[in-house]
């Protein structure tokens, strides 16, 4: 069974994050990725996309798919850049990833790991990075396979 992994990131870096993606087209690594930027945006009645923060109510779809894609997640990866710390979502996403796998045995923090975008590895990190204590590596994608294929608890 391929490993569940969940992307959060700001648009910004989407470039790295399909670089990230680009893993699972190798058959030998046997990764599914999730994230939200499978998601339809939410529009307007004339379909103008809408950028609803995490905390507006007419954000609900898009935080009950999301819910849904975290729940399917044995990990998640923080794509880091320069703007990251500013996405609402991507503490969002953190929080709530933590929040369902608070119930499994073992630490969550150890299903996360922030991953710096190459050239900003002194950006700032995303409150909920810094405030779960969750740990970051630099750009390495054989590094960060390799972590995917350990045990969730690793």
């Amino acid at each position: 069974m391929p490993a569940n992994v969940f992307i959060s990131f700001a648009l910004e870096n989407l470039e790295q994050v399909n670089s990230i993606r680009a893993l699972a087209q190798n058959p030998q690594y046997g990764l599914e990725f999730h994230d939200r930027s499978e998601l339809e945006p939410v529009k307007d009645r004339v379909g103008t996309p809408l950028p609803y923060q995490p905390d507006d109510t007419r954000a609900d779809p898009v935080r009950k798919e999301l819910k849904r894609l975290l729940q399917k997640a044995t990990k998640m990866v923080i794509v880091i850049g320069d703007a990251t710390h500013k996405s609402k979502w991507v503490n969002w996403e953190i929080q709530a990833f933590y929040d369902k796998k608070s119930n499994l045995d073992g630490d969550p923090t150890k299903r996360i790991k922030g991953m710096y975008v190459k050239g900003y590895e002194d950006s700032e990190l995303p409150k909920r990075v810094k405030k779960l204590g969750i740990s970051t590596m630099q750009w390495d994608l054989e590094t960060l396979n390799k972590w995917f294929n350990l045990n969730p608890n690793q």
